[in-house]
C-alpha cells in the first residue's frame, strides 16, 4: 500500500468539520453552551433570567411586572412567523416559552443553543429560529 503525499493529506484534513473550543470542551459553529458553573456565577433563579444574562444571540423581552413577554433571535423579525426559537426540556418539546419562568436555574445541568441551520437539521423546519434545549439534574439521568 503507497503512502498518501503530504499535500493530500493536507487537503483531507483542511476539509473537516470546523469545531470551536470553549471553557467548557468542544464546540461546533452555530451552537452556544450554558454550564451549570456559569448558571451558578449568573445568580439567576429561573431558565428564563439565564437566558436574558448569558444568551447574547437571544431576546428576550418582559412586560411591566417582569414575566416573560416575547422571545426571538436578536437581529431577525418577521411578521407573520413565529420568532421564538423551540425549547426542548430534557427532550420534551415545550409548546410556550413562557414555561421557561417555572423552571429552577439551580435544577439546570446545561442549556445548548442551536443557532440557524443547525436547529433545522437536528429538530426540523419549525427550528429555523434556533432551538434551546435545557437538560436538567434530574433530567440527565433519562
Amino acid at each position: 500500500m503507497k503512502a498518501l503525499p503530504a499535500s493530500l493529506l493536507v487537503a483531507f484534513l483542511g476539509c473537516g468539520p470546523a469545531v470551536h473550543q470553549n471553557a467548557a470542551g468542544p464546540e461546533a459553529p452555530g451552537t452556544f453552551l450554558i454550564t451549570a458553573e456559569q448558571i451558578e456565577k449568573s445568580g439567576a433563579h429561573t431558565a428564563w433570567q439565564v437566558l436574558r444574562q448569558e444568551a447574547p444571540m437571544l431576546q428576550l423581552n418582559e412586560d411591566r411586572n417582569g414575566r416573560p413577554a416575547s422571545m426571538g433571535r436578536r437581529g431577525r423579525s418577521t411578521f407573520l412567523l413565529s420568532e421564538a426559537p423551540v425549547i426542548v426540556l430534557d427532550g420534551v418539546r415545550v409548546p410556550d416559552f413562557h414555561a421557561l419562568e417555572t423552571i429552577e436555574a439551580q435544577s439546570i445541568f446545561t442549556i445548548l443553543i442551536y443557532d440557524g441551520i443547525e436547529g433545522t437539521t437536528y429538530y426540523g423546519t419549525d427550528a429555523v429560529n434556533g432551538v434551546v434545549v435545557i437538560k436538567t439534574k434530574d433530567g440527565e439521568q433519562l
